[in-house]
């Protein structure tokens, strides 16, 4: 059975935004945030996970040698080929027998466990996948008598308790390797958020430039439009000129200048239509980044969720590894 143990924790700007926080659609986009670093105190949700048990029972089951007494155990959250090398190492025990498989069953002759027996035992494992666990029936035997309850009980006993030891073991192994998974997923998300928050502030940098450039545009604005206004008195002087001028060639001459002053004016005209454009796209640009600011916002959001999930998922894990038996 699960139960959840709610945490209040205050986070900073790289922390992990709980499961069950609502998402505030009431915030004020007037102004852009560059990083979520002021939240209120929000909820953690570690479950807690409760292992699962471990019993070894006596059983009769068909084998290699017939129908014997053995010792039943389920592994939780392994498979057979998990855990083969580390049975076939454990039964052998340091000895220079070689584990013989014919099909789903171990065997090996004349090994020395010294937690059941000081003598030499046949030692035969038969391993079966289950939905979520797999089940190892272990056979002893010694002087050709399997062992067992009736036939010997604290050799029975010592049995159980060595048949529990390796699937305690196993189980404890395979967690650290959830543990070790789902420890790298939550890395993986916390990368994702930090990508997410460099992309922010490079947005932000985006949006200071281009700032910067309308800013520097209306200058040049302001300096084109008072360079306008003198050309404009110098064509209207220029003009007055040329009105006056009674000689052919003297007159050609002034119209010549006018004709250039008129150039460099359509010239200022054309430059200050430039920088309209300019100041209009950017204004384009900054709207467009800002949208991406309050999506990438969003998806912040949902990511510190993501990892506040994971975080949880990794400490109960860590916890129910404690609680192994």
């Amino acid at each position: 059975m699960k139960r959840l143990i709610l945490v209040l924790v205050c986070l900073p700007a790289v922390a992990v935004m709980g499961q069950d926080v609502k998402k505030d659609t009431t915030r004020n986009d007037g102004g852009l945030q560059l990083i979520n670093n002021t939240e209120p105190p929000i909820e953690v949700i570690i479950p807690v996970i409760n292992p699962k048990s471990i019993l070894v029972e006596e059983v009769k089951s068909q084998m290699s040698r017939g129908l014997k007494a053995g010792f039943q155990v389920n592994i939780p959250e392994v498979t057979p080929d998990q855990v083969e090398k580390d049975l076939q190492n454990d039964i052998r025990n340091k000895t220079k027998s070689k584990v013989v498989k014919t099909n789903n069953e171990f065997a090996l002759q004349g090994t020395v466990l010294s937690a059941i027996s000081d003598k030499p035992l046949n030692v035969y494992v038969l391993l079966t996948k289950l939905d979520s666990s797999t089940q190892a029936i272990y056979f002893f035997e010694q002087d050709s008598v399997f062992i067992a309850d009736s036939v010997d009980r604290n050799k029975a006993n010592l049995s159980k308790e060595y048949v529990r030891t390796f699937a305690v073991n196993q189980y404890k192994l395979q967690t650290q390797k959830r543990i070790k998974a789902e420890t790298d997923k939550l890395e993986t998300l916390e990368k994702e958020l930090r990508k997410q928050m460099s992309q922010n502030e490079e947005m932000h940098l985006d949006i200071k430039k281009l700032e910067s450039e309308i800013s520097n545009a209306n200058m040049d604005i302001k300096a084109n439009q008072g360079a306008q206004d003198i050309k404009t008195k110098e064509i209207y002087k220029q003009k007055e000129q040329v009105a006056q001028i009674k000689e052919k060639e003297t007159k050609k001459t002034a119209e010549k200048v006018l004709s250039d002053m008129n150039k460099e004016n359509k010239k200022l005209r054309d430059e200050l239509e430039s920088l309209n454009r300019k100041i209009v796209k950017h204004r384009a640009e900054i709207e467009s980044i800002k949208v991406k600011i309050r999506n990438n916002l969003e998806d912040q959001y949902l990511k510190k969720q993501a990892i506040s999930k994971q975080r949880g998922y990794v400490r109960g894990i860590e916890a129910m590894a404690q609680s192994i038996r």
